[in-house]
Formats: C-alpha cells, sequence, structure tokens
C-alpha cells in the first residue's frame, strides 16, 4: 500500500479536492454520507470520530460545519503528510498513521468511538482486505460503529472489468461485490447493519492518466483491452473521445462491531 500511495503523492493535498471534478469535496455528493454518519453518531452516541484514511479532513470539516456537538472529539488519521497539513488547515486534530496498523491507544485512552470512512478499503488489494478489515475490529469494542462509503459493485462482471481496468494501470487495488465485501465483513467481526447507493464516481482516462502517471499508449491499451473482453457496459466503462470513461459504483455501509 506503501508504494501506491507514494506513487499519488502528487494529487495529495490542495490537489486532492479538485480530483475527478471535485467528487470527494463536494458537499452534496458528500451528503448521503454525512447524514449516515449522523445518524450513527445518534444511535451510538460516541465521544470520538475518528475518519480512517481521511486525507484533507473534508469530511470532519462538513460535520463541524452542520453543528456537531463540542463534546465529541474530531480526530483524522492518515499516512500522508500533505493530506494531514490540508486537515490541520481545517482545524480538524490529525494522528499520523495507517489504517492497517494504527492503534486505539494512539488516538484516546477512553471514550467511544465512532469509525468512519470513505474511499479507502480498495487500496489494499484483495488479499489485503481481511486483515485490513480484522485490524480496524481490533480497534472497536463491542458495539462501536464503522461507517464506510467504499466502491462495490452489484455483479461478478462489473467488478472483473473495473478491476481488469486498475491492473492495466500498474495497481493493486482492488474492488469487490456486494455481496463480497458484505461477507468478508462478517468474517472479521462486523454486524452489517444496513447497504445503501451513492452516486457514482465518473472516472475520466485524463484524470487517471494523472493519478497514475499514464501515457497515451496505456490509454490506449486498456481500451483495446476493456473492449475485446468484456465490451462497453453501461455505467461501467464506455469509449469516449481520446480514451474511456469508468464509474465507481459506492455504496455506504453501517457496521457494528459483533459480540466476540
Amino acid at each position: 500500500m506503501d508504494e501506491q500511495i507514494n506513487r499519488e503523492l502528487c494529487i495529495h493535498g490542495k490537489e486532492w479536492d479538485a480530483l475527478h471534478e471535485g467528487y470527494f469535496s463536494d458537499t452534496k455528493v458528500a451528503g448521503n454520507f454525512i447524514k449516515k454518519i449522523e445518524d450513527a453518531i445518534g444511535s451510538s452516541r460516541p465521544t470520538i470520530v475518528v475518519d480512517l484514511g481521511g486525507g484533507t479532513g473534508f469530511l470532519l470539516s462538513q460535520l463541524l460545519n452542520r453543528g456537531l456537538r463540542n463534546n465529541i472529539r474530531l480526530v483524522n488519521l492518515d499516512c500522508s503528510d500533505a493530506q494531514l497539513e490540508m486537515a490541520r488547515s481545517r482545524g480538524i486534530h490529525t494522528v499520523k498513521g495507517s489504517v492497517d496498523s494504527f492503534q486505539r491507544a494512539d488516538i484516546d485512552q477512553d471514550g467511544r468511538f465512532l469509525y468512519i470512512m470513505r474511499s479507502v478499503l480498495h487500496y489494499y488489494g484483495q488479499n489485503g482486505l481481511i486483515p485490513a478489515l480484522r485490524h480496524i475490529r481490533s480497534q472497536a469494542r463491542d458495539g462501536e460503529f464503522f461507517v464506510h462509503q467504499t466502491a462495490s459493485f452489484e455483479n461478478d462482471t462489473g467488478s472483473a472489468c473495473m478491476n481488469l481496468i486498475y491492473e492495466k494501470m500498474r495497481t493493486a487495488k482492488w474492488y469487490p461485490t456486494i455481496g463480497e465485501l458484505s461477507g468478508c465483513l462478517m468474517r472479521t467481526g462486523w454486524s452489517v447493519v444496513s447497504v445503501s447507493p451513492v452516486g457514482a464516481l465518473q472516472l475520466t482516462s485524463g484524470d487517471l492518466a494523472k493519478r497514475y502517471k499514464l501515457d497515451e499508449y496505456d490509454i490506449r491499451h486498456i481500451c483495446d483491452e476493456i473492449k475485446t473482453k468484456f465490451g462497453e457496459m453501461e455505467h461501467v466503462f464506455s469509449i469516449c473521445d481520446g480514451g474511456f470513461c469508468a464509474y465507481l459504483h459506492y455504496r455506504i455501509y453501517v457496521c457494528a462491531a459483533a459480540a466476540q
């Protein structure tokens, strides 16, 4: 994962909020996720909300703007200095660390936690997903909530198409089906309370070329490979002027730490 993060340093900090037409800094796009977080706060009564892999602190800043109670501490955990600097500029407390190795005690010795996360789990790849989820569960107490927005597909074909695109971009990122991710969550000690869809993220080959340092040959090769194997798939992959468009379909998973 460290290799992948280092590869994307060019888009961290101020560049991140403008990426993919500002998807990750759009208040309207984030609205449903913020509402699910607020609902989890209401039902679980945390004293600390921790955004795992929280990047620039956008989500936590939205909670502040919406009047989150002063007695709830907001913590942005990320391993990128550029992302953490942006979060601090928004008035968010930061902790440097990785999702798969952080320790609860590094954040707070006591208190009741709510973990949130958006668009992070795919960084761990197919083989790293279970260990990452298991580690997060090990840092949660029974009954605490984990609310995350993660890209996952309704069927194997959509998942396989997207995963081949990312393989051809020389990245180990991996996207499961809804069923696969739900199964992984349950296997690692999480009870899945609800799964709900949110707006898809449109990925243009131009943005992907910048993010993953692709050239014209790479883009052309991806177009040919995907079109040959899958064809154009509505709401998943299509050929457009000068390249292609792909779509990540996000779902919000509300999970509770099952009793162990």
